[in-house]
């Protein structure tokens, strides 16, 4: 099996970060001046930086424990392919022109590794 659906999303998470360090800096320079701590205090543009920069941290961290399960030669549950299909047609839907396009192909990967052995069976 080779290992490409995790570091997909790994680069999908760094892409992510980076974009965020970049288009918020001005919003980061600010919470890095006040503190950070207690400096987004809902204010709609620091939250969206926030969260931005976070959501990257966690398809980091997905795609690096689905690389180490690649690695291992471990099949991943069926619900994590469908879950990942499921955000990213809710995410495209929302906000098509976005990056969300591009967790299409990680996601039908996932699902395409659990119906492989099954196909695999059939014949």
């Amino acid at each position: 099996m080779k290992r490409w659906i995790g570091r997909t999303l790994i680069g999908i998470g760094l892409l992510h970060t980076v974009f965020a360090i970049m288009v918020f800096s001005p919003i980061w320079a600010a919470l890095v001046r006040e503190g950070l701590l207690n400096t987004v205090n809902r204010q709609l543009q620091r939250e969206a930086a926030y969260w931005f920069l976070f959501f990257g941290f966690v398809v980091l961290l997905l795609g690096a424990l689905i690389d180490w399960c690649e690695a291992q030669g471990s099949r991943l549950p069926a619900f994590l392919g469908w879950g990942l299909l499921a955000m990213t047609v809710v995410g495209v839907a929302v906000m098509p022109v976005s990056g969300m396009w591009l967790a299409l192909i990680p996601a039908i990967g996932l699902i395409r590794q659990q119906t492989a052995p099954a196909l695999k069976e059939l014949a």
